[in-house]
């Protein structure tokens, strides 16, 4: 079927269904006629899609009567059966859209029908009573083309894609409407209504209790989201919204769902993680739970319950107060009133005041020279407290002890250091006068063999004058004059047949690091720095420093920023150079360093966009400073290969990234954001663009548009013709777009051009 085929079938069709909305008695003559058309095997995709939309719109047409649709169910359970092994989603959805609708009619249809013939045959008075199991074929093959249908749908509950996964849950909640008994009270039963209740017991084809134990099973399987610990927001979000009508109207599972709903807090669930998406979904998926709470409060303000949600409700606010969706920072503790009125009492108290005075303990002597042995231990104790000595310090970790070094050398007097000081410098003196006299007391050493060689006898400066008697220092001994008559000896620890075993001894060189050993370092390094950046905070005011800005010159978060945004533009070429070298001998791909640097400053501004909006500016600055610099190196230089450009690509994934968590409040961040870009690539506009499309954030959208028009010269044209695209394409913008048309270009919306002063 050609193109021009099915442009004409679906020009027949669309004029059918407009005969159909002006006069609703045509629905059913039309639907019946185009049924073969729309499944038929050699038709095309955009017939049954077609189909699909307008099975999905006749049954939720509130024109139709409830006797009609019922009529033209019948007809069309096989066509649904087979639109659902379509692969497409937006058939797909649009029959299980049908089939919510559809359901409840073919339930009461095999009451009312089948259930009448059923009692007709069993209790006739021709032939006698007739065995309860002959019943009509015909209907027994409806209800399980239905029962087929439902197996269908139920089945791509928990592996279609997501919009059929949505269009399932409100599938699952009409069949537990359906299958589970509504109110006992005749009174209050609702004639309209579809339950279990209607059911009698001995139904031919409807087993009552199979039918309710499989309601409860599938509301098990739409409670079970709410235990399983994970934040999926748009199935909770289906699933809390299709809640009430289930608490409202079924009594005998009510308890259930409340009991599930009042244990629900997604707040702590996203207080373990550090993502900042975690933290937007919980916030979201609390101000659902408490609207739907609120609503069953409201409905029931007098039932059994309605004091429990209230409570739940309170300890949501009270989560929320405690919930914060930033990321979490090292936060100062904050003194109470009692303490801060304590600490300032303190403060202000004069010396002379009543009270007991304790006077500051005197420093601890130190020993000059220890008194048990000379080791390591023994020559740095500076305390006489024999437990505080024998205390083992290795079994501290090491973070802590390095907290207390760096207190105890903040805190200590330096007077006690400097005498710390000398008493370690005197006992290491006397140990090596001690040493000294212990070698001068030593024998000398026997002379080496002399050896029947030449070279032996010679002696720089001529021998005769060199007396043979050996020296009275011992070898192992260096002595040392000066311009008084006493002299000192330092005695060398090293032995003499070490010496020329160090002097011809050379350090092994380590061998060189491969290409994935350096990558593997470069990430554990990078760690290492952005935890360093995570526990800094930012200052409370910035200061001025004018073009000293642009360097790193103080170890903050801004410092640290700097670093590695020049590393990744201009500080690894050289080793990413040797690493393209040592891949291509390799014949293996190994990522640049560069490349690494990059994701990890796109995974930190990702992480909380809105207190890390100044690190992007910086690094995608100098992505495009950097760029700019290897377009001039590549000019300049006809054979040089010039580098792929990056900045125009880390700009397009932060905007994919932070675009859909974007929100009005966010006017103020996003505008200064593109302020201080060099450069707006085409696909940050188109993403724009979809801002403007969104009901929620479309003046957001629009008065980016404005601001890029007025303050970025370069993209003006791109974004007005953007947005006279939305003004001809799309009515439910069209005001917003008329606004800049009117300024920007009049003639477009048909008003005479501005002149110029």
């Amino acid at each position: 079927m050609t193109s021009e085929d099915v442009k004409t079938k679906l020009d027949h069709l669309n004029q059918a269904k407009n005969l159909a909305l002006n006069d609703p008695n045509f629905y059913p003559d039309i639907l019946k006629g185009i049924l073969p058309v729309i499944v038929a095997s050699d038709g095309a995709i955009e017939l049954r899609r077609w189909g699909s939309d307008f099975l999905a719109e006749t049954f939720s047409s509130p024109q139709i009567s409830s006797q009609t649709k019922q009529e033209l169910a019948l007809t069309c359970l096989e066509h649904l059966l087979t639109l659902l092994n379509e692969l497409e989603t937006g058939i797909l959805k649009n029959v299980i859209q049908c089939s919510c609708s559809i359901y409840p009619l073919i339930f009461r249809y095999m009451y009312v029908h089948e259930f009448p013939k059923y009692l007709a045959r069993t209790t006739g008075s021709i032939g006698g009573a007739v065995s309860g199991q002959c019943h009509n074929k015909s209907e027994t093959a409806i209800w399980q083309q239905m029962v087929a249908i439902k197996a269908k749908i139920l089945s791509m509950l928990d592996r279609g894609s997501e919009g059929v996964r949505l269009g399932c849950i409100k599938f699952a909640q009409r069949i537990i409407l359906v299958q589970t008994p509504g109110a006992s009270d005749p009174r209050l039963v609702d004639k309209s209504e579809v339950s279990l209740t209607i059911v009698p017991l001995n139904h031919p084809v409807l087993n009552i209790h199979a039918l309710e134990a499989e309601a409860h099973g599938l509301l098990d399987r739409l409670l079970n989201v709410f235990q399983d610990g994970k934040l999926d927001a748009p199935i909770i979000t289906a699933i809390l919204n299709s809640l009430p009508a289930l608490v409202k109207g079924r009594a005998a599972i009510s308890n259930k769902i409340l009991n599930v709903l009042m244990s629900y807090n997604p707040l702590p669930i996203a207080a373990k993680s550090m993502v900042f998406k975690d933290r937007f979904v919980a916030r979201s998926l609390e101000k659902t739970l408490r609207t739907v709470l609120n609503h069953l409060a409201r409905a029931s303000s007098s039932g059994p319950h309605a004091g429990k949600i209230q409570q739940h409700i309170q300890r949501l606010l009270q989560s929320k107060s405690e919930f914060s969706i930033d990321v979490p920072k090292s936060n100062k503790r904050v003194l109470s009133g009692s303490d801060g009125d304590s600490v300032k009492r303190t403060k202000y108290t004069r010396p002379d005041a009543e009270g007991e005075y304790t006077p500051t303990p005197p420093p601890p002597t130190i020993q000059v020279q220890p008194s048990n042995g000379t080791t390591y231990k023994t020559l740095y104790t500076l305390t006489g407290d024999q437990a505080l000595s024998n205390f083992d310090v290795s079994q501290l970790p090491l973070e802590m002890a390095t907290q207390i070094t760096l207190a105890t050398m903040y805190s200590v007097d330096a007077n006690v250091l400097e005498s710390a000081v000398a008493a370690i410098r005197q006992r290491l003196g006397s140990l090596v006068r001690a040493a000294a006299t212990a070698a001068s007391s030593r024998p000398p050493p026997p002379p080496p063999p002399q050896l029947d060689d030449d070279d032996d006898d010679y002696v720089p400066g001529g021998g005769d004058d060199v007396s043979d008697e050996p020296s009275k220092t011992s070898p192992d001994t260096v002595t040392y004059s000066d311009d008084s008559d006493d002299s000192y000896e330092v005695t060398d620890l090293v032995p003499t047949t070490a010496k020329g075993k160090a002097a011809a001894m050379e350090l092994v060189k380590m061998p060189d690091l491969s290409p994935a050993q350096i990558q593997e370092a470069c990430e554990g390094t990078l760690d290492r720095m952005f935890e360093t950046i995570a526990t800094l905070d930012k200052p409370v005011k910035k200061e001025r420093t004018g073009l000293s800005r642009l360097a790193a010159t103080n170890w903050d978060k801004d410092g640290w920023i700097t670093i590695l945004s020049r590393l990744s533009t201009r500080g690894l070429s050289g080793i990413d150079a040797e690493i393209t070298a040592k891949a291509q001998e390799d014949r293996m791909h190994y990522e640049a360093l560069s490349a690494q640097v990059r994701q990890k400053l796109y995974m930190y501004v990702i992480g909380d966009f809105r207190t890390r909006m100044d690190a992007a500016i910086a690094w995608l600055n100098e992505e495009w400073y950097n760029d700019r610099l290897q377009e001039i190196s590549a000019r300049e230089n006809n054979n040089k290969t010039p580098l792929e450009p990056q900045y125009a690509k880390w700009m397009a994934k932060i905007m994919d990234g932070i675009f859909p968590y974007l929100e009005t409040t966010d006017r103020n961040i996003f505008l200064r954001f593109l302020s201080e870009l060099p450069a707006i690539p085409a696909p940050v506009l188109a993403n724009i663009r979809g801002l403007c499309l969104d009901p929620e954030r479309s003046n957001l959208g629009f008065l980016a548009f404005q601001y890029l028009c007025m303050l970025k010269p370069p993209v003006r044209n791109d974004v007005l013709e953007m947005v006279e695209e939305l003004w001809s394409n799309h009515n439910d913008v069209k005001t917003a777009a008329r606004k800049l048309l009117v300024k920007f270009r009049p003639h477009v919306v048909g008003l005479p051009p501005k002149e110029s002063t």
